[in-house]
Formats: structure tokens, C-alpha cells, sequence
């Protein structure tokens, strides 16, 4: 029989002494974690002299959901605000070609969202990140820890969330290294269910993630990359469109997707 562990061997006093430090959701996630904890840590109604600001009532809240509840709705973790359950998966995002599926069964995934997070902020977990000419131009997913406070995420951007109620996960994240100013004028993701060949394991039930990319020259014009006609002050394509009567050429490119170990 193993020992329990070391936190429930200390005296009840410690542990009543260990919560004067937490905060009102910390204390709920504790007590949550162990009936001798729960027994133990005073009642969240005796704590009535302690603040509770939003981000604490909204874990709270998660807390107490049971995760295996045939919910209608859930709050998002990141813009705390509620949607239906069917937005919770990627398959519902603007940055994701939609997947048929089985309106009985469950929505297939495009890209990885943590848990609680909508498919809103599939943005978040992207970005574009230009070489040098010759250098090097694909689409690379790596998983990195992200704020899900503010949604930050570690080597990406700074974070200075003091927030302690909201916390950080491990996220899959995709970033496009461009070499060129050409490609990648905007991008999907997708799944290609025919796909044979893949790195991934779990890619083959799900498929082969791509990323479904618009191409087209930049006009002498505009500003590099911005696709901003510097002379007209409009869009590259607005002022082609009631200047010259044309557009610029435009294509679209299928480029998979290649996975990294953890970064951190």
C-alpha cells in the first residue's frame, strides 16, 4: 500500500495556517483535490472577508462544473464569456476549413485547443515569423505555455499577468516561417483524410494537418508585406480594382505541417 502524500500527513492546524496564504479559488481547488483536505480547509462561506475579483469567480465556477456534464453552454477560458458547447472545437473557427462530420457523434478537431478555449482565439495560437530570402519557409507546430489570462504565450510574447486564478497551459502552437513576400496573404487550416504519409501517429485517424494559403505578387506600390498602396492610401487590391480594372494574380498553395518536440 503506498504512503499518502506528504501534504495530507501535516497537522490540521499547518494546513488551516497554509490557506491564510491563498486565494479563495486556490483554497476550492485544494480542498477539491482530497476529502481530508476538503474536511480540513475552512468552507469558502467563512471566508467572507476575502476579495474575489472576476477571474477567481470564473474558476470557481470551472471548479464546480463536472467536466462530464451534458452542458448547452460553457464560459471560455480566455475571453470569459459563455458560447454554445460547439464552439469549443476548432472545426467551428474562421481560421479552419470546416470537416464533415457525424451530426450524432463528435465534431472533429482541425488544430489542438485546451480545454475551455474557443474556437475564437484559434488566431492565438499562430503567427508569421519572416527569414531571410533562401532562409527557411514552412509551417512548423510546436507545443509552448500559455497565459490564459491575457493569452500569451512564452517566447512569443512578454507576459506581465499577475493574475493567479486563471493560470498557464500547455498549448499547440503554429508558426509560419516566410521567406517571401508572396505567400501566406492569409491561411486555413485543414485535414486531409487521404493523407498517407505523416510524422504524426494520431494524424492517422484525424489526417494529415495542412495549411491552405493566398498568394499573389505584391504591387510596386505597396509597402513590403503590408499589402498598402503607399501612393493611394487604400488596400493593393481596392486600388487595382478601381484603377486598373484588375486584381493582382492570386493562387492558393497547400503546405503540411511539420511537428516539433516540446518547446517549452
Amino acid at each position: 500500500m503506498s504512503n499518502p502524500p506528504y501534504l495530507l500527513l501535516l497537522p490540521p492546524e499547518l494546513l488551516f495556517e497554509l490557506s491564510n496564504f491563498l486565494p479563495l479559488d486556490g483554497i476550492l481547488a485544494l480542498k477539491l483535490t482530497h476529502s481530508v483536505l476538503n474536511n480540513t480547509l475552512p468552507a469558502i462561506p467563512h471566508l467572507r472577508n476575502r476579495t474575489l475579483d472576476r477571474c477567481a469567480q470564473f474558476a470557481m465556477e470551472r471548479y464546480r462544473t463536472s467536466p462530464h456534464g451534458d452542458r448547452q453552454q460553457r464560459r471560455c477560458i480566455l475571453c470569459k464569456k459563455n458560447y454554445p458547447t460547439s464552439q469549443f472545437f476548432s472545426s467551428s473557427s474562421p481560421a479552419c476549413l470546416p470537416l464533415a462530420f457525424d451530426h450524432d457523434g463528435p465534431r472533429p478537431e482541425v488544430v489542438e485547443l485546451p480545454d475551455s478555449f474557443c474556437a475564437w482565439h484559434v488566431g492565438r495560437l499562430a503567427r508569421v515569423v519572416r527569414t531571410d530570402p533562401g532562409g527557411s519557409n514552412e509551417w512548423v507546430s510546436d507545443v509552448r505555455r500559455m497565459c490564459m489570462h491575457d493569452g500569451c504565450i512564452d517566447g512569443w510574447h512578454e507576459c506581465n499577468c499577475g493574475c493567479s486564478s486563471c493560470g498557464h497551459k500547455m498549448v499547440r502552437t503554429y508558426t509560419r516561417f516566410l521567406n517571401n513576400e508572396t505567400e501566406c496573404k492569409n491561411f486555413h487550416f485543414w485535414r486531409n483524410i487521404a493523407a498517407a504519409s505523416t510524422e504524426d501517429p494520431r494524424e492517422k485517424i484525424a489526417g494529415r494537418l495542412y495549411v491552405q494559403e493566398a498568394c499573389w505578387d505584391p504591387c510596386e506600390f505597396c509597402l513590403v508585406g503590408a499589402g498598402w498602396n503607399k501612393v493611394r492610401g487604400v488596400r493593393c487590391g481596392a486600388w487595382a480594382d478601381t484603377v486598373l480594372g484588375a486584381t493582382p494574380e492570386r493562387s492558393i498553395i497547400q503546405i503540411p505541417v511539420r511537428y516539433q518536440d516540446v518547446v517549452g
